[in-house]
């Protein structure tokens, strides 16, 4: 075969391949700019105390490994704290995110504290090691839902 012949060939094998990459490439953009909104959301809903909001980024089958290991358990847990807290701030820096399809690998470093009706400030930075969290979220009927949780784990 000649080079005459292969040419263009070869220039729309490129072509689809540009195309198959710009398309992947705001797929994956788009997914990203989605869930870094989401988080946005999320800061948002805790900084209002809007349980239903924050309830409805978590999957049901839900897991995390600091005391809130069902969907049901971190309800009541938010649940609690909105009712204690007067008001609370959350600063979330650092993200990191790793999409695989339909899954993503999400880590975030947390900066929170609350003022609470009893206690007085409660600052999670002043009780914890670290506050890097990780979370798994899975695509469910189009929408982001986070699956696990770690993170929190060692006290001072």
């Amino acid at each position: 075969m000649s080079i005459r012949k292969i040419a263009p060939i070869a220039f729309l094998v490129v072509l689809v391949g540009i195309a198959a990459y710009l398309l992947i490439k705001e797929r994956v953009t788009s997914e990203e700019a989605r869930i870094r909104a989401l988080i946005v959301d999320i800061e948002r809903a805790v900084e209002k105390k809007k349980l239903s909001k924050c309830l409805g980024v978590v999957a049901d089958n839900y897991t995390d490994n600091f005391g809130q290991e069902s969907k049901a358990k971190l309800e009541k847990r938010l649940h609690e704290l909105f009712q204690m807290a007067r008001k609370i701030d959350v600063t979330v820096e650092d993200v990191s995110i790793d999409i695989r399809g339909d899954e993503a690998d999400i880590a975030m470093t947390v900066i929170a504290s609350a003022e609470l009706y009893y206690l007085g400030h409660f600052s999670l930075n002043n009780e914890v090691e670290h506050t890097r969290f990780e979370l798994l979220a899975r695509k469910d009927h189009g929408h982001w839902k986070v699956v696990r949780a770690t993170g929190v784990d060692t006290y001072k």
